[in-house]
């Protein structure tokens, strides 16, 4: 068990001071790639090469950010730092490791939230200011109350919703999961981030679907209340039952069966899907097609050798040698020659 405990404990070490390498990086002369534009309460940092996305960015969050605050009752007294990662290894050294999926990464604890660079993230690059939003929600959920209980899917679903995110709505993938039993249950969510891709997309889909289903319900004010009663440090269970009034297992049993009735049609509307089976079953008929082809073939050499006098069944094949056969023919041929003459017969020669 001491030998257990010690491992532990190393761990924990090596992860932080993974942490606070990071870390110190960003704030020990790492800033001098990065320029810096200010805000009254705003802080960017970015490369050289990303200036064009500024404009855009700035509009988004002066005009997107207060929405947010109002609609969520909260607000950041702190000046908030975004940091635009110029490359990829940029963005792995500063975020230590996270999902190749991820388009950003909050610390709510600094105050800070990184975004990747739209030149090396293009899928997801012209929804950068969108992004930004999304991380600022998060921010704003759990900064100053680290020990609030927020679950995964209502402070991802709450960053979609109020970001009026898209990204990551994928009817057909939702329509397959519903018809194969795969959807997640909410407290599955929580391992989001050790997820692969597409599992992500359909966590943050459910989590979206989930709060969007609460907000039609209960009103973003319902959802406010929620939120404030978690960052006071209530219990997560007995807040939601006493603002919505009922238990979030009986909400999740709800949840579920609007999810496999809205997206069924989403199922038998999938043309990725029925693509995908028309293609194996072409296959298939291809190849029971080459099959019965052969099968043909063969029954016709079969019976072109029934009507050509062809070797009768039962006898030896006509390529293979019958020695016996042959030895006995070479019998009855010897017997059948006629005598031959008999040697002639020295005479004697006449005495002298």
């Amino acid at each position: 068990m001491t030998l257990i405990r010690r491992l532990l404990y190393s761990s924990l070490v090596a992860l932080v001071a993974l942490f606070a390498t990071a870390e110190r990086g960003w704030c020990q002369g790492e800033r001098s790639e990065y320029r810096q534009q200010d805000s009254a309460r705003f802080r960017v940092f970015y490369g050289a090469d990303d200036e064009g996305v500024l404009p855009e960015f700035w509009t988004t969050i002066h005009v997107r950010v207060p929405q947010v605050e109002r609609r969520l009752g909260l607000a950041l007294a702190d000046t908030v730092t975004f940091v635009i990662t110029p490359t990829p290894e940029e963005w792995f050294r500063l975020t230590a490791g996270s999902p190749l999926w991820a388009n950003g990464l909050a610390r709510p604890d600094q105050g800070v939230a990184f975004l990747k660079s739209p030149r090396f993230n293009m899928r997801y690059g012209r929804s950068l200011p969108v992004t930004a939003v999304h991380e600022y929600v998060h921010l704003l959920l759990k900064a100053g109350a680290p020990e609030a209980e927020i679950p995964r899917w209502l402070d991802e679903g709450l960053a979609q919703v109020l970001a009026e995110q898209q990204d990551y709505r994928d009817n057909a993938l939702i329509g397959r999961s519903a018809a194969a039993g795969r959807l997640f249950t909410l407290s599955g969510i929580e391992g989001l981030m050790g997820m692969n891709a597409e599992a992500a997309r359909l966590a943050y889909a459910q989590s979206e679907i989930a709060v969007s289903l609460l907000e039609s319900r209960y009103g973003m004010p319902g959802i406010a209340n929620l939120v404030h009663g978690l960052r006071s440090g209530r219990p997560f269970n007995e807040t939601f039952r006493t603002v919505f009034g009922l238990s979030p297992g009986a909400f999740e049993t709800e949840y579920h069966e609007h999810v496999r009735r809205k997206y069924r049609i989403s199922f038998i509307a999938d043309v990725d899907l029925w693509v995908g089976i028309a293609f194996v079953a072409l296959l298939l008929a291809g190849g029971a097609a080459m099959y019965a082809r052969r099968r043909r073939t063969l029954r016709k050499w079969e019976e072109e050798d029934r009507h050509s006098g062809g070797t009768p069944e039962g006898t030896t094949p006509p390529y293979t040698i019958n020695y016996t056969l042959v030895r006995g023919r070479m019998s009855e041929r010897i017997e059948t020659l006629p005598p031959a003459d008999p040697p002639p017969h020295d005479e004697p020669i006449p005495g002298n």
